[in-house]
């Protein structure tokens, strides 16, 4: 417990290394990302990838990246996690005009197309990782992907991708992945598909009650994988210091003791204060801290092994923003300052029920 505590505090404490100086970030973005569409005034939008290319023209961070041509995923691949029944329901739905998947889900012509270079995506940016041509990876994909089952879509989404992303790693021999997810809403699909597992920790912080009703306290895995999913249910209202905390209590020791191979983030942006599919207070500066928490949980954990994908984020001037500071964050442009952990916050209470709940699997 004391190498431990020693650890706990370096992490949070030294955040000014030069080390990371150098860190090569590659990004995949397709045409078919924006072929996808929901239908008219549909909040999951081609204009959430056109506003993030726009911000990363106009302040020139493109020239800064390495940019990756996604490779359309297998069929066996997707089946690392999802059901062949489910695989061809998708399919199905190639090139017929309209498909309602569920009440606010549903393709196009392009659909199965995107999500099948979607997923791909995430598998080839892991490859270019484990290969060490790039350092970190962030795939601008759509569709999303948490909330698809193994044998259902929902939530806007086809398939899991970053649950898809672990199962490509386990099929590598990776034992032991930490998926960080900090969308507003439950990834109730990445839980659900390894639940059962010890070799994926799934962490996330979501408002609760809300959609998609799944992701309490209790919730913490089944069989071998109990303790291994550590859900983070939130009331509305909680902003950065609130997230950050949860960061530093929670996340880094959990993240610490099961020491990682590989770190995959589902990034949703719509817990951002002026996000109306959420109501949570996170700034784009709070976004900014909780990616460099990230960066350097990967740095001492597993060899920089990091790759966010994206999820949701519908407030578009939001999203612009917050994948601005983000992106910074990962190039080493900015570095934000520690938060006193003496400072009270109103997750305060949240962090001691989690602490006590998770006491049997984690040391806090």
């Amino acid at each position: 417990m004391d190498a431990l505590k020693s650890y706990y505090q370096y992490i949070i404490i030294d955040l000014t290394s030069d080390d990371i100086n150098m860190r090569k970030i590659g990004i995949s973005i397709d045409e078919l990302f924006i072929k996808h569409e929901n239908g008219f005034d549909h909040p999951e939008s081609p204009d959430r990838i056109y506003v993030i290319n726009d911000m990363l023209n106009q302040t020139e961070i493109i020239q800064k990246l390495k940019i990756l041509k996604p490779r359309d995923a297998t069929k066996q691949e997707i089946l690392n996690v999802h059901t062949e029944k489910y695989y061809e329901r998708i399919k199905s739905t190639k090139g017929k005009e309209k498909v309602f998947l569920d009440q606010d889900t549903s393709t196009n012509p392009f659909s199965f197309d995107a999500a099948m270079r979607a997923s791909g995506g995430v598998l080839q940016s892991i490859d270019e990782i484990i290969s060490k041509e790039i350092d970190i990876a962030f795939p601008l994909v759509r569709p999303p992907g948490h909330h698809a089952e193994a044998d259902r879509a929902m939530g806007f989404c086809l398939f899991n991708n970053i649950a898809l992303g672990a199962g490509y790693l386990l099929s590598k021999g990776f034992s032991r992945i930490l998926i960080i997810d900090f969308d507003v809403h439950h990834g109730n699909g990445t839980q659900h598909i390894f639940e059962d597992s010890k070799n994926v920790l799934f962490f996330s912080t979501h408002q609760f009650p809300y959609y998609p009703g799944t992701g309490s306290i209790d919730e913490k895995g089944v069989d071998q994988g109990q303790g291994y999913t550590v859900n983070i249910p939130l009331s509305t209202g909680m902003g950065d210091a609130e997230y950050i905390k949860i960061f530093q209590e929670i996340l880094i020791p959990i993240a610490a003791q099961y020491k990682p191979e590989f770190i995959l983030v589902s990034a949703g942006f719509d817990s951002f204060i002026d996000d109306a599919m959420g109501g949570m207070n996170v700034t784009a500066e709070g976004f900014a801290k909780l990616t460099e928490i990230v960066i350097y949980l990967s740095e001492q954990l597993c060899d920089g092994k990091l790759i966010f994908v994206l999820e949701g984020g519908y407030n578009l001037n939001g999203l612009w923003e917050c994948t601005n500071k983000v992106f910074e964050t990962l190039l080493n442009y900015n570095k934000t300052d520690s938060n006193n952990l003496t400072e009270s916050t109103k997750a305060d209470s949240t962090i001691d029920e989690i602490k006590k709940s998770y006491s049997q699997f984690w040391k806090f």
